[in-house]
């Protein structure tokens, strides 16, 4: 590094930029470099990243020394990602789409949610992104920037707008997303779509219990058969629930809810999964050669004093109960011991065949992550999911925050994939999928674009953890960031940006790509000789 400050500082930018186009060569011949003892595809993959990159940025005049010594150090962490190594990017129809009732689509929970006045910045989804209409648009984007991998949900409103069994199947919906697939396919972009992404069909919930109805089991399968028939020979891999710790934790419950009503939920969703991952292989998966699994989400809990064993014990009980809660019973058939414990009869037991059709119901395991929190143990007294798991949450003060006060910690993003692969995935070819992973960052006008300096500093922290893991034995594939697109963030609306592209809402919603998506193509790049 001491050789490039030198270097950068005694050379015109035009000097440099010669030495990087030929860089292949300065890289592999010079052994004054730090780079001396690179393999050819690590040169390989650091020529085409610096021509793709550092020229162009050099020849703008818009890099700093600064800014050159991060390049190394980002990229030099990426010589231990394989060169099969996949980076895309995520969406989810809800959250892009708009057309709230367009082609006999149905109204969700989330429709009449956001028409009842909880969302904080008083904005409704029924145009936002308007990506059902302009999807086109973000397949030129991708294919433009050179994602290869993009992330999507269907909406069961489009597909079964009743959301019943045996109910209306929509064909406008099906031909909707059969182009759509088909358009990503030509443009060479891989579609990993998601079966339920937040959207239920209100209808489940007006005549129903929604997730702990009796019949919710059979409806999702009715609906995610319907989209294994007319999606499967298009689609290769398929998550069926997005985030079930949110489903079941994350909802407004009373006091007497709270004891028991998680749990149930949980206990619904790991049902319904391993039934639809049944259905799945016995029907479609020899035909179709798709894989099938979900995305399970979590914060990483580090004790806030590692010298207490309170601490320690609290943030085991943090993963415990938002990660293992559901990855234990898809790897042995049965809840945490941990859980059981603590919970008792309030958490249900599984049937002799539900456990054989959890065990081993998923082809990869795929995670979303954003933050990080410091554990100590809370003392709450009485019964509930939040008194069980005993856990008071924190940050140190020194950490960095994104627009949504959530933390920036990347080394404990590294702690958290090295987690999963000691206690589930060590010893099996099961790969290993970030499904999300993002930051909203603010941006007071599309003059923030330009720079977006925030969102690049935390990719560049948390895509390093991944390729530390890798280098650690992690059999890590693929990485998705959140989100391609500026989206309806729930109960924040549209006022929290994780976009690499910002949207301009409006009647006519604009994309506008960020600095941060060049830097995420070049990135791409590296990986493309």
């Amino acid at each position: 590094f001491f050789f490039f400050f030198f270097f950068f500082k005694q050379k015109t930018a035009y000097e440099i930029s010669a030495c990087l186009v030929g860089s292949e060569m300065c890289i592999r011949d010079s052994p004054k470099t730090p780079f001396h003892n690179f393999n050819q595809a690590q040169v390989t993959r650091y020529s085409t990243m610096a021509q793709n990159y550092l020229l162009p940025s050099i020849l703008n005049k818009d890099i700093t020394m600064k800014g050159f010594l991060v390049f190394l150090l980002i990229h030099s962490a990426l010589s231990k990602f394989p060169l099969n190594f996949q980076f895309g990017a995520s969406t989810a129809a809800f959250q892009i789409e708009g057309a709230w009732l367009k082609d006999n689509k149905s109204l969700s929970v989330w429709d009449n949610l956001a028409h009842s006045g909880v969302v904080g910045d008083g904005t409704v989804p029924d145009i936002g992104d308007n990506s059902y209409n302009l999807y086109s648009e973000d397949i030129a984007l991708m294919k433009e920037y050179g994602i290869k991998n993009y992330r999507m949900s269907i909406a069961w409103t489009r597909i079964v707008p009743r959301g019943t069994a045996n109910s209306a199947v929509n064909q406008l919906g099906i031909d909707h997303y059969r182009k759509q697939f088909k358009d990503l396919l030509a443009a060479g972009i891989t579609p990993y779509v998601t079966l339920y992404h937040n959207d239920m069909p209100s209808n489940l919930v007006i005549e129903g219990y929604g997730y702990r109805d009796p019949d919710f089991t059979r409806d999702f399968l009715y609906y995610a058969e319907t989209c294994f028939k007319h999606f499967g020979d298009l689609v290769k891999y398929w998550f069926t629930f997005n985030e079930p710790w949110v489903l079941a934790v994350l909802e407004e419950y009373t006091p007497e809810e709270i004891h028991t009503v998680p749990y149930e939920v949980g206990h619904a969703l790991l049902v319904t999964h391993a039934h639809t991952v049944r259905l799945y292989r016995q029907k479609y998966q020899a035909l179709q050669k798709g894989k099938i699994g979900w995305v399970v989400n979590t914060e990483m809990f580090l004790p806030k004093n590692p010298s207490s064993p309170e601490d320690v014990a609290a943030a085991q009980r943090g993963l415990a109960f938002q990660l293992d809660w559901f990855c234990e019973p898809l790897f042995t058939g049965d809840y945490p011991k941990i859980l059981k414990e603590i919970v008792k009869d309030r958490l249900k037991e599984f049937t002799a065949e539900e456990k054989e059709m959890l065990k081993g119901s998923l082809d990869f395991f795929a995670l979303n992550h954003y933050f990080t929190f410091l554990a100590e143990p809370d003392r709450r007294t009485g019964e509930g999911y939040y008194s069980d798991r005993n856990l008071k949450t924190s940050f140190d003060p020194s950490w960095k925050l994104t627009d949504c006060n959530w933390s920036i910690v990347p080394e404990a993003f590294y702690e958290l994939l090295m987690y999963v692969h000691r206690k589930w995935l060590a010893g099996t070819d099961l790969e290993f999928i970030i499904a999300e992973n993002g930051a909203a960052i603010k941006e007071d006008s599309i003059d923030s674009v330009k720079l977006d300096r925030q969102r690049i500093e935390y990719l560049q922290g948390y895509i390093g953890a991944v390729g530390r893991a890798i280098e650690n034995g992690v059999n890590l594939t693929k990485y998705f960031i959140w989100s391609l697109l500026d989206n309806f963030e729930w109960g924040s609306g549209f006022s929290k940006r994780f976009g690499i592209v910002r949207v301009e809402y409006g009647k006519n919603p604009k994309r506008i790509p960020k600095a941060s998506l060049k830097w995420y193509a070049a990135l791409i790049k590296g990986f493309t000789h």
